[in-house]
């Protein structure tokens, strides 16, 4: 951008063409401004859109039965026949989605008890560590800690 004065040049003829040009452009713009806000624009405005739009229905009905025996005439779908198509793809795709979400469910409680199944496996395979009857011993007791366990199963069952 230059930073020259608006001097006009006296040797150009048209420099006084372009700042009257500029200041008819403000006034333009300044009175169409102040029409468009205008309460009489805005209601002739309102009321020739409705006009239009009221003449406008039975033409666009024309062209919708006219589209549709063409488009009936050359076998080919209609703008309802796609809507329908697309809702039903789309109900299909959120059942999978469901379906998927339900696998994962599944698929996860299994994995799950597979581990508490392989937990429980090794820890009847480990053998009891010695550090469980040697604490039993230290503490008097001479019972190890899964026989004591199994003496209060058995007094909550109703044994001796």
């Amino acid at each position: 951008m230059s930073t020259q004065p608006d001097i006009p040049n006296t040797l150009d003829p048209f420099g006084t063409m372009r700042t009257l040009r500029d200041v008819n452009l403000e006034s333009w713009s300044k009175l169409m401004i102040e029409l468009v806000n205008s309460d009489e624009y805005s209601q002739a405005t309102a009321q020739w859109l409705d006009t239009y739009l009221t003449m406008s229905q039975p033409l666009q009905r024309i062209i919708d039965m006219t589209m549709t025996q063409v488009l009936t005439g050359l076998q080919m779908p209609l703008r309802t026949d796609v809507i329908r198509l697309a809702e039903r793809l789309t109900n299909l795709e959120m059942r999978l989605d469901d379906q998927d979400a339900k696998l994962d469910n599944i698929l996860r409680t299994l994995l799950a008890l597979s581990a508490a199944n392989h937990a429980d496996d090794a820890s009847a395979v480990t053998p009891t560590p010695i550090t469980h009857s040697v604490r039993a011993k230290e503490n008097g007791t001479g019972a190890s800690h899964t026989s004591r366990t199994g003496s209060r199963q058995k007094k909550a069952k109703g044994g001796h």
